[in-house]
């Protein structure tokens, strides 16, 4: 398992000694991989940091292909894993996009030839001169191996915090892909450079789990990091309240509002402008919505929990776009969140 955040985590600067990637008589006999197609002129730019933001824990088929790959070069070698179940820390195992590649020992000389021959072939330059080739068609992000790690970002070798064998990575070497790795779509795979891809939004299709999406009312709107699915139906239940005063007295929730301190909720038609209580309504792929109190007050509002409901059948699959249709957002705090569940 691993956690980084570049922008957050600083790095020390020292370049990995001799005993990693040295060249020896050992590895220089040891094998390496062969592309499965022949490659272009063209090649990849240095993989982009997409660190891991949802949890979607099924193996990817780049990253499928990649561990396939080094097994069969180097007999007696694993796939550790790829997919782990989601935690509370950063991981791309998370969603798929990593491989701990096993059967490798640090005090294995054999095993660390094949180690250095694989670094040695991913780093190499190609024909044209290209640095850190194979690893920019395979997509690889970052490589941890034996107390050290090598990004995309610095392109060094760095130490890596860690304590014990498998936490320190030296029983095994972990690989980090961006998404057009993970996904298969380099020209390591294809034949075709591919410009680095944007995190995909996978399908929301359980009947069993929820979503949760938080709404700030300062915010423009939200865009879900999963799709709804074509011909499905989902509930929505949105609570919450947020302020759009300056004294941050005045306060509306996902249909009702009150202002002015008057204690008074009342519900706006959807899109009604009122210079007391601004613009209502929670808007869901830019439609105004009328949502259902789950607690009837009068006037169509909840005043008991501000709870409220809808449900929306989906013609296209596509991700969710969800914003408070709100006038003035400089002065406005708090937020709406929304619980998603598929009914249908």
């Amino acid at each position: 398992m691993f956690s980084l955040r570049p922008a957050r985590h600083a790095l020390l600067v020292a370049l990995v000694g001799a005993a990693v990637l040295a060249p020896t008589a050992a590895n220089a006999a040891v094998v390496t991989p062969r592309p499965p197609v022949p490659l272009p002129a063209g090649i990849e730019p240095m993989p982009p940091y997409q660190p891991q933001t949802y949890c979607d824990p099924t193996d990817k088929p780049g990253v499928v292909a990649f561990g396939k790959l080094l097994t069969a070069t180097y007999p007696g070698t694993t796939i550790v894993s790829i997919s782990r179940p989601c935690g509370t820390d950063t991981s791309e195992h998370y969603d798929g996009r990593a491989l701990d590649w096993g059967g490798v020992y640090y005090k294995n000389a054999a095993q660390v030839a094949e180690v250095n021959a694989v670094f040695g072939w991913l780093f190499a330059k190609d024909a044209a001169g290209n640095t850190n080739a194979m690893l920019r068609r395979l997509g690889i992000m970052y490589v941890i191996w034996n107390k050290q790690i090598w990004g995309a970002w610095s392109q060094k070798w760095e130490p890596y915090a860690c304590s014990g064998e498998t936490a320190c990575h030296q029983d095994h070497v972990h690989f980090s892909f961006d998404w057009s790795g993970a996904l298969k779509k380099t020209s390591f795979w294809t034949g075709v450079v591919s410009t680095p891809m944007p995190p995909p939004h996978p399908l929301f299709t359980s009947l069993t789990t929820k979503q949760v999406v938080t709404v700030p009312a300062k915010r423009s709107g939200v865009t879900t990091w999963f799709a709804l699915k074509a011909g499905m139906t989902y509930r929505l239940t949105v609570t919450g309240i947020y302020h759009y005063g300056l004294a941050g007295a005045d306060a509306a929730d996902a249909e009702c509002s009150e202002g002015y301190g008057n204690l008074v909720w009342r519900s706006l038609a959807p899109g009604e402008t009122s210079s007391s209580t601004g613009v209502r309504d929670l808007v869901v792929n830019s439609t105004s919505s009328g949502w259902r109190p789950s607690v009837r007050t009068g006037g169509g509002c909840n005043t008991k929990n501000h709870t409220y409901t809808g449900t929306m059948a989906v013609t296209k699959s596509a991700p969710l776009q969800l914003s408070i249709n709100l006038s003035n957002r400089s002065i406005a705090s708090g937020w709406l969140t929304v619980t998603l569940t598929r009914v249908a």
